[in-house]
């Protein structure tokens, strides 16, 4: 499976075959997936069992253009950025790209979500998998529900306006009282 996932990446070949790849692979073998379970180095990672789930398929359109279809998920560790505690993360990348002219590009194939691509040249499947696992990141990783966050959600929850929690006003009224006073 390793094999079909790092050979170069040829969306016409693939296309052409119908090809279809399903595989669990250990998040070791995905470097920059595996960076981002900070909180573990790669070797505790693997020996975590953590693994990339891969279910692909390339296909040709309508206009006879290369069509990757599919689902990468993974589950991986992350700082909630609500209460900076350790939480698990689920990542599920469904891409659908479009590997044609932008021209070819119709308006059906827009509202059936599919998103024109270039690979870089000498890209691998993996690489192009794992960079859409990494846009299937939150900016703001939180936990699903506030109550799930740790002590220090709570702690800030619990201030007082006395202990530190007083209201401030908007910046937009700090700046127009500034204003004022000039």
């Amino acid at each position: 499976m390793s094999a079909e996932l790092d050979r170069l990446f040829e969306p016409r070949v693939l296309s052409a075959r119908a090809w279809r790849l399903r595989a669990d692979t250990p998040l070791a073998g995905w470097p920059r997936l595996a960076s981002l379970d900070g909180l573990a180095g790669a070797g505790e990672a693997a020996e975590a069992g953590r693994v990339v789930r891969v279910d692909v398929s390339m296909h040709e359109d309508d206009s006879g253009a290369p069509v990757l279809e599919g689902d990468v998920i993974v589950k991986t560790r992350c700082i909630c950025q609500r209460c900076l505690e350790e939480m698990e993360l689920d990542l599920h990348a469904q891409p659908k790209l479009f590997f044609g002219r932008a021209d070819q590009l119709g308006e059906a194939a827009i509202a059936a979500g599919l998103e024109l691509c270039e690979p870089e040249p000498g890209m691998t499947l993996r690489q192009l998998l794992e960079d859409e696992a990494l846009l299937s990141m939150p900016a703001f990783p939180v936990h699903e529900r506030s109550e799930d966050c740790g002590m220090l959600a709570a702690r800030l929850a619990e201030l007082e306006p006395g202990e530190g929690g007083e209201k401030s006003s908007s910046p937009f009224a700090v700046l127009a009282e500034l204003k004022r006073e000039n």
